[in-house]
């Protein structure tokens, strides 16, 4: 016999009944229940805003980039405060 998987309801007479069009055959059986849990929606993220945001400036920084030296992360100390090469 194939599986057969349901959902039923249990009430306080712990009778177990399968719904209208499942057929299970007579005998012995073996039966595991397992709890319906309903699916956890994800928790909105509370950084979303802020990501936005800085995505946002990020993109409105790259248009405006002024021309900075090609070596200005090497340098960043020389051209940001002066330090002697």
């Amino acid at each position: 016999m194939d599986t057969v998987q349901f959902h039923a309801t249990v009430g306080p007479e712990q009778v177990i009944r399968p719904p209208a069009g499942v057929s299970l055959p007579e005998g012995e059986l073996e039966v595991t229940v397992r709890p319906v849990v309903p699916p956890v929606p994800p928790a909105p993220d509370p950084l979303a805003p802020t990501r936005d945001w800085l995505l946002k400036l990020a993109a409105e920084a790259e248009q405006d980039a002024p021309n900075l030296p090609a070596d200005m992360a090497e340098r960043h100390d020389h051209y940001a405060h002066g330090k002697p090469l």
